[in-house]
């Protein structure tokens, strides 16, 4: 082989090294590069799910509870009470053990709960125009007010089941009862009013709440008129014996 041919070939193998060396270079750079956009091993991909299993703080919020009245038990995450208190009331301590039966259930509500109360005899007065969160304060303010109440006029239960009406239909909450407790039929300024207090506060609940009636007597009027509320209005009807 001449000087000039050996030359050539060493210079033609010079350069086929040196374009496989850059070949090679660059398959090594391209398999790093996919590498580094892989995640990275045991590290899990975010989730839409929030944490804790999907559980969020509003589940949690609304469960519901029961509460004790009358001996009675009532289950929902929203309390709001329409109180006699009217000079019947006043009759072999029925007011005292109306006193101890809201305070009793009011104690037992649990922070996350809402609740309001009024209460109707002529007039119609309320604790909170607005639900409440029970917290300890709004408990004890409640039942400081409750505890003022002093029975005397008649028994002009609609315009009050009305107002109840309206402060518990400001609540969110999902499990909302109204519980209405009366020892009379329905009598205004010496008038029956059962009739009209029926057709008046069924209309005004047009969302639907249970009201659930609790008669502290044993006359068949008022018994038929707290059924009929009751029944008319998703809830239920209790009598209470003494």
């Amino acid at each position: 082989m001449s000087s000039n041919n050996a030359h050539n070939f060493t210079a033609d193998s010079l350069r086929g090294w040196t374009i496989l060396c850059m070949a090679m270079v660059l398959l090594v750079t391209m398999g790093a590069n996919a590498f580094s956009l892989e995640e990275p091993a045991g590290k899990p991909r975010p989730l839409d799910l929030p944490s804790g299993g999907g559980v969020s703080d509003d589940d949690e919020e609304d469960a519901p509870e029961t509460i004790v009245f009358y001996g009675n038990d009532y289950e929902g995450d929203a309390f709001f009470w329409c109180l006699d208190k009217s000079g019947s009331m006043d009759w072999g301590g029925a007011m005292e053990d109306l006193k101890q039966e809201v305070t009793s259930s009011i104690n037992s509500l649990s922070t996350e709960a809402e609740f309001s109360i009024v209460a109707f005899s002529t007039n119609t007065v309320t604790w909170s125009p607005m639900p409440k969160r029970a917290s300890s304060a709004h408990k004890a303010s409640a039942i400081a007010w409750i505890n003022t109440l002093v029975p005397d006029g008649w028994t002009c239960l609609s315009p009050a089941a009305i107002t109840t009406l309206q402060i518990c239909n400001q609540s969110n909450k999902p499990g909302r009862q109204l519980l209405i407790l009366s020892d009379g039929v329905p009598t205004c300024d010496g008038l029956n009013t059962a009739a009209t207090a029926l057709a008046e506060i069924t209309s005004a609940n047009w969302q639907q709440v249970p009201i659930h009636t609790i008669y502290i007597n044993d006359d068949s009027e008022g018994i038929n008129f707290m059924q009929s509320l009751a029944s008319q209005n998703f809830g239920t009807f209790y009598i209470f014996d003494n």
